[in-house]
């Protein structure tokens, strides 16, 4: 189960290293996506009630957090490592 999360992230990556070419964010903060589509940039990894639960963030050095909990209106509890 860990290999198919680790080759679904590194997918991930790819992707968010793409869109921070495209869009001038290749100095830092988290690229955040959501059912492969990418939703957005942070400066900082914050405010998961800000995103829904399944939202994946991912910052310059291809780490990875998920949000957490929460419900679709209040958004997520907390963003998790993964």
């Amino acid at each position: 189960m860990k290999n198919i999360m680790l080759i679904g992230n590194q997918a991930l990556i790819q992707k968010t290293i793409r869109w921070r070419k495209n869009n001038a964010h290749e100095d830092g903060g988290v690229v955040i996506v959501f059912n492969g589509v990418v939703q957005g940039w942070c400066n900082e990894l914050r405010n998961p009630e800000h995103w829904q639960a399944g939202c994946v963030a991912v910052d310059i050095d291809g780490n990875c957090w998920q949000a957490v909990g929460g419900n679709e209106y209040d958004g997520a509890k907390s963003w998790q490592r993964i």
